[in-house]
């Protein structure tokens, strides 16, 4: 029988997809505190945003930052803390966490699924022990069937507000609308996967997922962006260009990152901003989709979860972004 996935949406104070929630944020209004100028943001741009925050706060040089920090926020899941068994398995250099109903602190959904963490490099992965491997390697995110699988999979979404979507890394091409050819990161599917430069400091993000949320977007993203970081630093600049599929207009965005800056204490961008410039494909785009082609829309983060954001029709309003992944 194939498994039910269901898979928390984060909030900005949130360090990774395994995180804290804040407490003033709210997934369909916003903000919690009723202002009726702030949205949620269901941007391109802001899809992209999302998931590279999870990729960089899941992450980290000498497992020493936002990864730590984050995991030892569970209140009955699984972490790389917890020792092998039914919820944790290693293997070479691929530790395997199994969610099975359980809850993070603050969390807005219930788990059930898995996470393979696959090192690079001659590390071994161990239950329990931070999955860190070493300088000039890589540190790859995949969600696969099951524990000691290498198979990709796709994640169903479930959140207390009845949000249904799907995290998808196992469909060919990330099933974007163009039929592009998309080249697999590793178990011949897809996911996220962070370098680090000859110091352990990250320096490079691979990112390739197709991320439904149903009434909300349908984007394939994929792309690689630069990560500049001091060592020991708390924040980190992004910099790069992410393709953006945007499936249901059936449009390309350009996601141009432009010094965006993330912190230790916030999955979400602090400051910087990302501009989408939208183009047909071979495929031609719907009538809505028209409209998009050949303008541009740009989030401009002012501070953890808040973005002014200005659409490609010109209107410009505040904004809360709330999910990483």
């Amino acid at each position: 029988m194939t498994k039910r996935f269901q898979l928390l949406f984060l909030r900005p104070c949130a360090l990774s997809i395994l995180a804290l929630i804040c407490t003033a944020c709210s997934s369909n209004k916003g903000t919690t505190t009723g202002n009726p100028v702030v949205s949620e943001d269901k941007s391109s741009s802001g899809a992209v945003a999302e998931a590279v925050g999870g990729a960089l706060s899941s992450t980290s040089s000498s497992g020493t930052v936002s990864f730590a920090k984050a995991q030892s926020a569970s209140v009955s899941c699984p972490t790389y803390k917890t020792g092998a068994g039914a919820q944790c398995s290693a293997s070479g250099q691929t530790l395997w966490l199994d969610y099975a109903d359980c809850e993070f602190s603050g969390s807005s959904a219930v788990f059930n699924g898995t996470q393979a963490v696959i090192m690079s490099g001659s590390q071994t992965a161990s239950c329990g022990s931070f999955p860190d491997p070493g300088a000039s390697q890589t540190l790859t995110r995949q969600y696969v069937h099951g524990l000691n699988s290498t198979t990709p999979w796709a994640l169903e979404v479930t959140s207390r507000y009845a949000t249904l979507g799907i995290i998808d890394d196992r469909t060919a091409n990330l099933s974007n609308f163009n039929g592009d050819t998309l080249a697999t990161i590793v178990n011949g599917g897809y996911g996220t996967q962070v370098g680090f430069d000859s110091a352990g400091r990250r320096s490079s993000l691979t990112l390739a997922h197709r991320i439904y949320i149903s009434g909300v977007y349908d984007h394939t993203l994929y792309g690689n962006l630069t990560v500049a970081e001091a060592s020991g630093a708390t924040s980190r600049t992004v910099s790069g260009t992410v393709t953006t599929y945007h499936n249901s207009l059936e449009v390309i965005g350009d996601s141009v990152f432009n010094n965006v800056v993330h912190s230790d204490m916030c999955c979400l961008p602090i400051s910087g901003s990302i501009t989408t410039t939208f183009r047909a494909g071979s495929v031609g785009p719907t009538a809505l989709g028209q409209l998009a082609v050949g303008k541009s829309e740009t989030l401009t983060f002012t501070g953890c979860g808040t973005a002014t954001y200005q659409s490609y029709d010109g209107t410009t309003q505040s904004v809360a972004l709330s999910r990483c992944y």
